[in-house]
């Protein structure tokens, strides 16, 4: 769940010679440029050319330390973020503005627990002091009880679009072992005609409800956000909205236990040193009037923005939901010691024996590659067997440099690398 991003360095510098702010629009715009290939060797190149010309451009620094931290040299980006922890507060304040989110992230990734707590602490109390001032919806005393006897008033949803495995298998093997984590639940997919006829159909053979999303049933609501739609429907009184390429967990099956023996209206999950975000879009849940109706909402919000990005839906949150979310939540959270956050409760082992697993992680960190003899844009495809010559799934990629590539869940990926399933390539 990491959704850390740049600004880029954005701006012709007021205190520079002609000559300079010219150059250095030039290295903007490089920079840019190899930020959206995700070039962040050559992004870096750019952004030290810059400080050549600004040494203390806190927006350059921040991207700095970004593509630092993104090329695995932690140490250096580490300490180009503590520049900007340790300047003067009217020139931090001109730094990204999630730039103390990945502070707390390059000491996570140095192991140094405590400072990761520090920061990311500090920046989750920033944000509740800008956003969380607003009154919110109010709240009843108690929220609607929960009916472990009617599975279809307690809903797991999730948003589905596009054609890619790495959300399809995911979201298909969350169906199927929610009914043994979560009997007293039913898990709903909200998605439209991008995603393969295969995989709706596969949804709804797993117990799935399936609600299409094509066309105008859209309505002004973009696809990453329809799964808040389930907070709107008066049949539902529980509802988890979760990522569809993050699999369910027994340590979040006895988060959620404990929520529901609660009074807390609302439950969000931290589960990682990533996780600094007020409302993490695919980690939270509530309760049937809790919250004002969100498509109305959201479509309002949506109108407004000038830019609709892939962080569209953490951002309405954070703006729209959180004053109310953190008036009744139960957050477990054993990284940041926010907002009352407690430890997780005890439970079973976890099914998913990979370090790489936390609440909320993605499952598809892996992929398939192969070589196609189809022209650069064309699409490949391709299905996997198992054992018997079963077909499991079947999906198409797109060629570049006569490769095709593919990300996977590792259970899947872990089959392949072991021989017992096997990858064929079908025209």
């Amino acid at each position: 769940m990491n959704k850390r991003k740049s600004t880029g360095a954005r701006g012709r510098p007021a205190a520079a010679a002609p000559l300079q702010a010219r150059q250095f629009e030039q290295l903007a715009n490089a920079f840019r440029a190899a930020m959206a290939s995700r070039d962040y060797g050559a992004a870096c190149v750019a952004a030290q050319g810059a400080l050549k010309i600004l040494p203390q451009h806190m927006g350059v620094l921040s991207d700095y330390a970004l593509c630092l931290m993104r090329q695995q040299q932690y140490t250096q980006a580490h300490a180009v973020y503590l520049r900007i922890y340790n300047a003067p507060p009217a020139l931090q304040a001109q730094a990204s503005p999630t730039w103390l989110d990945g502070l707390a992230e390059v000491c996570g990734w140095l192991g140094l627990r405590e400072d990761t707590r520090r920061y990311g602490k500090q920046s989750l109390e920033r944000a509740d002091a800008r956003h969380g001032q607003s009154p919110g919806h109010r709240l009843a005393a108690k929220p609607p009880a929960f009916r472990a006897d009617l599975a279809q008033r307690n809903i797991i949803a999730f948003s589905l679009f596009g054609d890619s495995p790495r959300y399809g298998e995911s979201a298909i093997a969350n169906v199927t072992v929610a009914k043994e984590l979560f009997p007293h639940w039913r898990c709903r997919v909200y998605l439209d005609d991008t995603v393969p006829a295969a995989i709706h159909r596969r949804l709804q053979e797993a117990g799935a409800q399936v609600i299409d999303m094509s066309g105008t049933t859209q309505d002004g609501v973009h696809p990453l956000m329809w799964r808040f739609l389930v907070a709107d429907d008066p049949e539902v009184d529980r509802y988890l909205i979760r990522d569809a390429d993050s699999l369910l967990s027994e340590r979040e099956q006895a988060a959620i236990e404990q929520w529901i023996a609660s009074d807390c209206w609302f439950h969000h999950v931290r589960d990682y040193f990533t996780h600094t975000e007020l409302i993490l879009a695919g980690l939270w849940g509530g309760c049937r009037g809790g919250l004002m109706p969100l498509k109305p909402l959201m479509q309002a919000w949506l109108a407004r923005q000038a830019d609709v990005t892939r962080f569209a839906d953490q951002i309405f949150l954070r703006e729209r939901v959180w004053p109310t979310l953190r008036q009744s939540v139960l957050s477990h959270d054993e990284w940041f010691d926010f907002h009352g956050a407690t430890a997780f409760p005890p439970h079973p082992p976890i099914r998913w024996r990979t370090e790489r697993f936390h609440v909320g992680s993605n499952a598809s960190f892996q992929a398939i590659r192969g070589n196609s003899g189809k022209a650069n844009g064309e699409r490949q495809g391709w299905r996997l067997l198992d054992e018997q010559g079963v077909e499991k799934c079947g999906y198409s990629a797109r060629v570049q440099d006569g490769q095709w590539m593919a990300d996977l869940p590792f259970f899947i990926v872990e089959r392949i690398g072991s021989g017992q399933w096997r990858v064929e390539l079908t025209d």
